[in-house]
């Protein structure tokens, strides 16, 4: 009886341990399972690697710009030089 109570309780102790809140499916081991739509892993990475990249192009473009923008304003700023005679 005891070791019973005893098992019951180790039990309920384990069930309490491990992940808390939503559950994420895994990706396969093997096979290509069909996608699942919006919740798919598959389709959650690529359109975090799109945003990501769309993210850097902006990036690069707000660079360009401002460097463009700076070397107009140094041309504007500094007069040009006057030959010496």
């Amino acid at each position: 009886m005891t070791r019973i109570v005893l098992a019951l309780t180790g039990f309920a102790l384990l069930g309490a341990c491990g992940l808390r809140g939503p559950l994420e499916r895994p990706v396969p081991l093997w096979g290509n399972p069909p996608n699942e739509g919006p919740l798919d892993p598959r389709t959650i990475k690529a359109a975090e690697e799109a945003a990501a990249a769309e993210k850097a192009r902006q990036d690069a473009e707000r660079k360009a710009a401002d460097e463009a923008r700076r070397r107009q304003l140094e041309q504007q700023a500094a007069p040009p030089a006057t030959p010496t005679p």
